[in-house]
């Protein structure tokens, strides 16, 4: 029964009660049964024109979010039982590293010494149920190649709030990242999972996997084949915004050899320069020099010449 609320709960107006059945390997009887005890427990189910089952928007159904949520001890004590198990399957194995991509660097729980770590450190809303069902449905979506609507979409690119129907093929937690075909565009995008307010799976296959084309990434989480390389020196105040922000380019930052309190940073970032110029132009008074490319200085001249106040 946990099961099944779980199924419905994560994926709303998805599954019918045969569907069900067919997926948990138990007779429509049963699962009839379980949501007439579902119902007398309180919670209130709801089913669209297809007979797909979904949880109403009430208290009871907001306590079944809580119930069905790892907090972070209990996180912490899964991942200790998982380290030592003796002949890890590779199942077993797969849930370790995904536990440890999101705990990121963090040195204090159970087991760290022995567990692989991702290069970025994903925030607390990654250690979230919400945050982890998206990835987990995304990841789903991926495996079975079917279509998904990405539900309220906040894009900054358009500045508005839209539903966006896409084929994932590409998805990382590190980087908070799904490169997917956009079925509007008509071309591959990549979208911040961490910007989806839910997402909604559908029985349609992938119809664009010849366009399904793995990205490059850059450090500001900007996907782009078309990378150029750039260097910069920062005083300290810079390096502490660039880290603090854009934790990835941590790993392209050294420190001057021949100047103290300065820092040198050198990576190959988007053509377009999104999310560099937005750094550079934001904390310009704590940037020493951009050195390289000059692509990147006239990009710079032109984008302050269109700053209006």
């Amino acid at each position: 029964m946990l099961k099944v609320l779980r199924a419905v709960q994560e994926q709303p107006y998805r599954y019918t009660k045969r569907e069900l059945a067919d997926l948990y390997g138990v007779s429509a009887d049963t699962i009839k049964n379980d949501f007439e005890a579902i119902r007398n427990t309180g919670f209130d189910l709801d089913y669209d024109s297809n007979y797909r089952y979904a949880f109403a928007a009430d208290k009871p159904f907001e306590d079944l979010k809580a119930l069905l949520q790892l907090n972070e001890s209990e996180q912490l004590l899964l991942l200790r039982a998982l380290n030592h198990l003796d002949s890890p399957s590779e199942k077993i194995t797969q849930l370790q590293k995904r536990l440890s991509s999101i705990f990121g660097n963090r040195q204090d729980y159970p087991g760290a010494a022995d567990t692989p770590r991702s290069v970025s450190t994903p925030g607390p809303e990654h250690w979230r149920r919400p945050y982890l069902t998206k990835f987990q449905l995304l990841q789903q979506a991926q495996e079975q190649k079917i279509q998904v609507v990405l539900l309220g979409y906040r894009s900054s690119n358009s500045n508005v709030v839209s539903d966006r129907r896409v084929e994932p093929f590409h998805t990382r937690i590190e980087d908070d990242t799904v490169q997917a075909f956009d079925l509007d565009k008509e071309d591959t995008r990549h979208f911040r999972i961490s910007r989806i307010r839910r997402i909604r799976m559908t029985d349609t296959h992938w119809m664009h996997e010849e366009g399904h084309k793995v990205l490059a990434t850059d450090p500001f989480r900007i996907v782009d084949d078309r990378q150029v390389l750039v260097h910069l020196r920062l005083k300290v105040g810079a390096y502490n915004e660039l880290v603090e922000r854009y934790p990835l380019t941590k790993a392209y930052i050294q420190e001057d050899a021949e100047q103290d309190n300065v820092f040198d940073f050198q990576c190959r970032v988007n053509h377009k320069f999104y999310g560099l110029s937005n750094f550079i132009l934001g904390f310009h008074h704590q940037v020493i020099e951009v050195i390289a490319p000059e692509g990147l200085k006239r990009h710079l001249e032109r984008e302050r010449e269109r700053m209006r106040f």
